[in-house]
Parts: structure tokens; sequence; C-alpha cells
């Protein structure tokens, strides 16, 4: 059986876990992972040799330079940040043919860089990984909702990121709802700013409020103090509350589900070969993601203006 090509542009923390991840790949692959760093290429290196055994079929080939990556590509998996996404993808572009794309999020920092981002991929099949309406626990959570009547989400916790991690809860809402993000409330978003982890980002605390067009809404909120994070979803008469870290989402009738999120090393194999295979997958589709990602950007990078940078053309989230 012929190789499958992949290749993995940005070799940190995350796209080095998609790669320990395709070692347990059942189709063969040959796989790229590119990185202008040389010390992301070094511990990319690293995690592999974790994974890989004697039984493994896959060739991985380490490059700082897009010179050396083929011309055909059966999957490309953007796993840079988002400052640089909209580059990296016209780059890839512009160099190989890709068949299908995987894009992380967030996908970009301005509008016009998720403009870039869909004029560069055109109409290849492309999906970003808000991973949640793919995994079987949140689609039991589906199975037991309905629909004759709007919803709402409360996502609550301590320091968990709401700058960068409210797509993936913008994103689940949009599929457990099946509405369209209409926009997004800042106000009562703190105006000071604090940094991220990551170098050059920011994040911010307070409550971000959020209107759909069935009549459902979200509220996000991040205070100081202990990372953790819940949400509760009120449908009909009934409330879930969902405790990922734990495992278990209960509704107010006493009713539990069991469940977990799985590491995105657990994720990349079954993604990769349901791509491969079937010429599809379960996350949201690129034009879809890039709606929800319209309005959460313009309203996010509005609120830096106000706070930060008046003049400012993005918003330095990831």
């Amino acid at each position: 059986m012929n190789s499958k090509t992949i290749l993995i542009a940005g070799a940190g923390q995350l796209g080095s876990r998609y790669l320990q991840g395709l070692a347990s790949c059942q189709l063969p692959l040959k796989i790229y992972v590119y990185d202008l760093n040389p010390d992301s290429l070094v511990r990319a290196q690293e995690r592999w040799s974790e994974v890989v055994t004697l039984s493994t079929v896959h060739q991985v080939i380490f490059n700082c330079s897009l010179a050396e990556i083929p011309f055909e590509i059966d999957i490309a998996i953007v796993a840079t940040t988002a400052e640089v996404r909209p580059k990296v993808v016209r780059e890839i572009a512009s160099h190989s043919k890709v068949r299908f794309w995987i894009l992380e999020k967030v996908l970009a920092q301005s509008v016009a860089g998720l403009d870039e981002i869909v004029r560069h991929i055109g109409q290849a099949n492309a999906w970003v990984n808000t991973p949640r309406r793919m995994l079987p626990w949140h689609h039991q959570l589906k199975s037991q909702l309905s629909y004759d009547q709007p919803m709402t989400l409360k996502v609550y916790g301590g320091s968990w990121g709401l700058a960068c991690n409210s797509i993936h809860f913008l994103d689940m809402f949009a599929w457990l709802t099946e509405e369209e993000l209409l926009e997004i409330n800042t106000e009562q978003l703190d105006p000071k700013w604090v940094e991220a982890k990551r170098a050059g980002n920011w994040e911010v605390l307070g409550e971000l409020k959020t209107q759909f067009s069935g009549g459902s809404s979200a509220s996000l909120q991040a205070t100081e103090g202990e990372v953790f994070y819940k949400f509760e979803l009120t449908n009909g008469a009934n409330t879930w509350l969902i405790d990922e870290e734990a495992g278990v989402a209960k509704r107010s009738d006493g009713f539990e589900l069991p469940g977990r999120i799985p590491f995105q090393s657990e994720m990349s194999a079954v993604l990769v070969e349901s791509i491969l295979k079937n010429g599809t997958c379960e996350l949201p589709a690129l034009d879809e993601s890039v709606k929800i990602h319209q309005v959460f950007i313009r309203g996010m990078l509005e609120h830096w203006r106000q706070s930060v940078d008046a003049s400012a053309t993005a918003v330095p989230i990831t």
C-alpha cells in the first residue's frame, strides 16, 4: 500500500502531539514536520521517539524549509500560532497541491487573516479543530436535547483562557443548537488585558455574552484564580451541568452521562484516517467555522482597540 503524505506545519506543543497521535494510524504515512524553529523540531523528534516502536510503519522527515516539502500533500495540518497561520497557509498553498486541510484555532487574529486563509485554500476540503462535535460523549448529550425552544449556555471558571478558548464553546453551542452565531457583546469584559502564557499573546477576564440565530444565547465567564471551567446547558425544563475534567454530565432530574475529553494525541489518528478513507470528518468545515470566527474576532478586536490600542488591526490571541 502506498504511503499517504501528511504535512504538520508547526512543531510546537500542539503540532508535536498531532505527530505522536499519528503513530497509531493503520494506514502507512509519510509525515513531513515543518517548523522554522530548530528547537521545536528537536522537541517533536523527542516526542516521536516516545511513541515509535519496531512495528511502526510510518516515515517522519523533519524540515526547517518548505523547499523540502513535496508538491502533492494528502493532508496539511496547520498547527502554528494564529498570528502566522494565514501566512503559513499561503506559503503551503503556493508551494504544494493539498487535498485536505486541518487547521488549528484560533484561525487568525483579524478578519483580513480569515479572508486570506479562505482565499488560499479555495475549494479544497478543510476543517477546523474545534473537536467537541466529533466526541461520542457530546453526541450522547446532543441526542438528549429537545429543539422546541431556545437554549442557554453558561461557561464559567477561573483563568480558563476566555480569549483563546471561547471559540471551542461557541462552535460546540452552534452545533448543539443548530443555530448560527449572530453577535457578541464584550461590554462586561475587563478593560485590562493580561499577558498569556504564550509570549506575545494576551488574555482577558470578565464575561462575554452572545446571541444565536434561533434565540439561543451563551455567556462565557472567566475570573482570576485557580484554572478550571464547567458549563451549564439549559434546555427547556432541564439544566445540564457538565464537568469535563471530572467526566460527568448531570441533568437536573438526576440523569447522568459519563464521558471524557481525549487528548489531541488520541484524536489525531481517528481524524486523519476518517479523512483519508472517507474524504470527510466530523469537525466543522472551514466555511462554517469562519462564520463563527468572523463574529468573534470582530468583537474581540473592538474590545482590544477600546482597551489597549485604538489603531490595532489584529487582536493578539491564539
